[in-house]
């Protein structure tokens, strides 16, 4: 008997194909069926990783041997799959950003409660053990009370005008695309601001970089996301205490952390393959009948959403398809 966990992958892009690469070698997933955009592309990918190409959505999740569905295509589709997935009666993984909105979410996530359905956000980062071990560190008290910190995610990745990230249709920009971590990490360890500053560079109709400052009580945490260059910072988190810090270099992937308290450090390894360890464990929360994750949980990526929509609007990004 076949045990693998079969996916429905609908989007057969660069993180598809990234993807599968990561948690196929495994043996504990398979894919079964693959619907793109544009069919030639999905063909092009079954070639590659298996499965069988589809023309419709609704052809490739309700194809047979499906357990999941897996939505990785560009951000202004997210809400439309997941929702034509949901319908289906099939339970769905969806890429970060969720959706494009915090109203979509909840949409969302109203009509898989309704149906009894399993859906997530695939922010992976938070499915791993390396995040997970660190949110333990900065809530253990062990670098004393929180001063403030800066969370960085600059990656020159908007190459050209062409560039999924430079069209505003396809809900591009820097913040849904890398700001969503470090703004997800800031969220996750230390809850909602009370205020949040915000500016942002335009280009081609989309933000392409911003920069954020989330204010607590007693510290701030900066953000900067970029998708145009490193910014001189690159991938980084840190977060000073009273009696030490905690330092991580790619916190996004559960990259491995290191912490000083009072003179001494402790270095906690990165985890070996963050995104295999998703598919893992959102595979286990759907086959033991769970209608949402322990890792991330709804009201998480509401949250978050709702505070990118506070920041969108402070800066201006407004998408072609919102009315």
């Amino acid at each position: 008997m076949d045990k693998r966990f079969g996916w429905a992958f609908i989007g057969a892009g660069g993180i598809a194909a990234s993807v599968a690469k990561r948690i196929l070698p495994s043996g504990r997933h398979k894919i079964v069926a693959v619907y793109n955009r544009t069919y030639e592309n999905a063909a092009r990918f079954v070639a590659r990783h298996g499965g069988t190409a589809y023309a419709d959505s609704e052809s490739a999740v309700a194809a047979d041997g499906v357990d999941g569905v897996y939505v990785c295509t560009t951000n202004n589709a997210h809400y439309e799959m997941c929702r034509r997935a949901l319908r289906c009666g099939k339970p769905v993984l969806v890429e970060k950003p969720f959706a494009t909105d915090a109203d979509r979410a909840r949409e969302l996530f109203s009509l898989a409660a309704d149906k009894g359905l399993y859906i997530c956000e695939a922010m992976w980062t938070w499915f791993s053990d390396g995040a997970i071990e660190l949110k333990k560190r900065a809530d253990s008290g062990e670098i004393g009370n929180i001063v403030g910190g800066r969370i960085s995610f600059c990656m020159p990745i908007a190459f050209k005008k062409s560039s999924r990230l430079l069209r505003p249709e396809l809900g591009g920009g820097a913040l849904l695309d890398l700001g969503i971590y470090p703004v997800t990490y800031a969220y996750r360890l230390f809850g909602k601001p009370r205020e949040v500053k915000c500016s942002a560079k335009f280009a081609c109709g989309v933000d392409v970089s911003d920069k954020i400052t989330f204010a607590y009580d007693g510290f701030d945490i900066d953000i900067t996301a970029s998708i145009k260059g490193f910014m001189g910072v690159g991938e980084s988190l840190v977060i000073n205490g009273e009696n030490g810090r905690i330092t991580s270099g790619a916190f996004h992937s559960g990259g491995g952390s290191k912490i000083i308290s009072s003179g001494k450090k402790r270095v906690y390894p990165p985890e070996k393959n963050a995104m295999l360890t998703q598919f893992d464990r959102v595979a286990d929360e759907i086959r033991s009948g769970k209608t949402q994750s322990d890792f991330v949980p709804p009201q998480t990526t509401i949250d978050v959403l709702t505070l990118l929509d506070g920041i969108r609007a402070d800066i201006g990004l407004r998408f072609p398809f919102e009315v």
